[in-house]
């Protein structure tokens, strides 16, 4: 069916007292234009069971036409050609999309509430239970119940516009049949139901977010396999725009209703193209389409679908769900759904210490898009956990409120989630072997370092008992050398790899800005050990603050250096000593060498040939399937690069753990 144009009737309200305007090749009163624009455009479709075919189109407004205008009759289609010349003449003559004549009646979106009763000419009538049903078997009632669902949501977009615009809507062919030869049956009914309260917008990011006038015309009914016109000409098929994959200003407008081409224009938006209800049924019956997928066939990807709110229709939005279903050394692990949102992941903000209000709280937001097969069937899609290891400050034997949120998605809130909230319990983490490193205030801001996350606090025997190097630079400097992917960190003279993306997301390296040197200059410098996996804190009593890390030794040792044996000096190397370090207690370790029991923290394969499984960095009880650190600080990886995770438990498949890695990248962590 053709559109009436409403959108350029209301444009035209504000000339409608000027005598008239001049339009390139005839003169049109102004007054008359705006009747003739809604009134000459039809299509000549007999219909003679509404209930099986789309609604032949508008032949006009319920008005008689004015003298010198022609009639609904006379604007009557021949051979896909409208006889009614003038209002082809009028758009072809007169551009309203120009700057300076913005239109006057645009709805501004989302509605304020929905309109439970639609007037027909001065009668009310319930919008769900009654009208929109019977527009729909008017309209289109030989549809299947996806393309009934698309009909239901674009009748409504032009009552809504209606009712918002002139407080009324007439029954016919001017606006859209209410009234025909048909009386709704279940599956119009159930189309109704199931769209209650939803009509379509558009944000537009210049001037806001629009109603759009949902135009939709018959279009040609012989389709190609892609649900296309065979003949583009037939018909109204001339407005039908087909704006599947399409998005902002590649949305095509239709020529049915005002053109407003720019997005500067104030009201583009309104105008998303036009549906054809023949292609509409195809895309149904012969592709499987929903009625989602129909609509942005025609109106585009970027067309958003709302739902007003009233009692008519209840509420437009559920609250999540979910639940904390443990905080420990195994993790801080739940789920969460929001039925709003469907089957992709909403994010979970965690509250450690206490509620989110709480000014001593710290929270960390993460996504639950974590596979659960546990709750495929009961929530209809399954990845919607969350799991992250839990803050090594709090490692400490001791109780820590912790809190869970499911993020709102229409209320912009937080709703707690079932569970919450519990108390998070672990003990101290293994401590990884290396030396220490001082950070200063300044340092630890300028490598993004957090350490409430990264930070283990621990007796000062135990801090004495790491040999001290170096402080850290002030910052990280990052550089490639011309042609090169690899990424070095520049540290005391010492070029150090970073060996893989997902160290640098650890250390919250952005690998785009390493500056680029010549080959000889990046080669002139000695190569030191790999950046290890992970950012380990460490802190006693005092305030000082450290990182463990490797010492940087020149090929061959230093003389008399511990730290930098010498070939053949067995003594003092990095990896054993005098004093244990694996234990934060401050108690001897279980190797007489002083090696790393199996749970070292530090993931480095650079720092000697300790025994055990130290190189696999592990914390205990950490599962190797969740993030070790919370968002910004990526993930501990497979076991071979240091993951703080769990031996017992199951690793999750490559493409899931590269999947989170990708997820935390954007994601945000924060101090109340």
């Amino acid at each position: 069916m053709v559109r009436s144009a409403a959108p350029l009737l209301a444009l035209l309200r504000p000339f409608a007292n000027i005598p008239a305007m001049i339009i390139p090749t005839m003169i049109v009163p102004v007054a008359s234009l705006s009747v003739v624009m809604m009134a000459v455009v039809t299509m000549g479709c007999d219909q003679a069971d509404p209930s099986q075919a789309p609604s032949a189109a508008r032949a006009g407004l319920e008005e008689p036409a004015l003298e010198g205008s022609p009639s609904p009759a006379e604007a009557s289609l021949v051979d896909g050609e409208l006889r009614g010349q003038p209002l082809l003449r009028a758009r072809d003559g007169l551009d309203l999309a120009i700057p300076g004549t913005p239109p006057t009646a645009v709805t501004a979106a989302p509605l304020p509430a929905a309109y439970c009763s639609i007037d027909v000419n001065g009668v009310a009538h319930d919008t769900e239970t009654d009208y929109i049903a019977h527009v729909v078997t008017c309209e289109n009632g030989g549809a299947k119940l996806e393309a009934l669902k698309a009909q239901a949501i674009a009748a409504r977009s032009v009552a809504y516009y209606a009712m918002a615009e002139n407080g009324t809507i007439c029954d016919g062919q001017g606006c859209q049949v209410y009234t025909c030869n048909a009386e709704p049956k279940a599956i119009h009914y159930q189309a109704a139901a199931e769209t209650a309260g939803q009509y379509l917008s558009f944000d537009n990011p210049n001037k806001g977010r629009v109603l759009t006038y949902a135009f939709y015309v018959a279009g040609d009914n012989d389709q190609t396999a892609s649900c296309k016109a065979v003949d583009p000409n037939a018909g109204t098929e001339k407005f039908v725009t087909y704006n599947a994959g399409k998005s902002w200003t590649d949305v095509e407008e239709t020529t049915l209703g005002f053109q407003f081409k720019d997005p500067n224009n104030y009201g583009y938006g309104q105008n998303r193209g036009c549906m054809g209800q023949w292609s509409a049924r195809c895309l149904e019956n012969d592709l499987g389409y929903d009625h989602v997928e129909i609509l942005r066939y025609f109106y585009g990807e970027d067309i958003d679908i709302l739902k007003a709110e009233g009692p008519c229709v209840g509420s437009s939005n559920e609250a999540p769900e979910g639940v904390l279903e443990s905080a420990g050394c195994e993790g801080v692990v739940g789920w969460a759904y929001d039925p709003d949102v469907g089957e992709d992941a909403i994010n979970v903000t965690l509250s450690f210490g206490g509620a989110i209000d709480d000014p001593e709280a710290v929270s960390a937001e993460l996504p639950a898009g974590v596979a659960r097969p546990d709750l495929c069937d009961e929530l209809g899609s399954c990845d919607h956990g969350f799991a992250i290891s839990g803050p090594r400050s709090l490692r400490d034997g001791k109780l820590h409120p912790v809190h869970a949120y499911g993020h709102d998605d229409a209320e912009d809130d937080l709703v707690e989630l079932g569970q919450s909230p519990t108390n998070f319990a672990c003990a101290p983490p293994q401590l990884p072997e290396g030396v220490r490193r001082a950070v200063a205030p300044p340092t630890i801001e300028a490598w993004d370092f957090d350490p409430f996350w990264q930070m283990a606090v621990v007796p000062d025997a135990v801090v004495d008992g790491y040999d001290e190097w170096l402080p850290l630079g002030d910052e990280p400097q990052l550089i490639r050398a011309d042609g090169s992917d690899e990424v070095w960190l520049v540290d005391v003279g010492y070029r150090r790899l970073i060996p893989s993306p997902e160290v640098a997301v650890a250390w919250s390296f952005d690998l785009d800005q390493a500056a680029l040197w010549p080959t000889e200059m990046v080669e002139a410098l000695p190569e030191g050990t790999p950046v290890r996996s992970q950012v380990f804190l460490l802190r006693g009593e005092a305030a000082t603050i450290y990182v463990i890390d490797d010492p940087q030794c020149p090929e061959g040792g230093i003389p008399g250096d511990p730290l930098c044996p010498q070939a053949g000096d067995t003594e003092g190397a990095t990896d054993s000593g005098d004093t244990d370090t694996t234990d934060p207690t401050g108690a001897s370790g279980s190797g007489s060498d002083g090696s790393a029991t199996q749970g070292s923290d530090s993931g480095s394969d650079s720092s000697g040939d300790a025994s055990g499984d130290s190189a696999t960095g592990t914390e205990t009880g950490e599962p190797g399937s969740m993030p070790g650190l919370p968002p910004g600080y990526g993930v501990e990886n497979d076991e071979d690069e240091g993951c703080a995770c769990s031996t017992a438990a199951p690793r999750a498949p490559l493409g899931q753990t590269l999947f989170g890695i990708g997820l935390l990248f954007g994601l945000r962590r924060y101090r109340r």
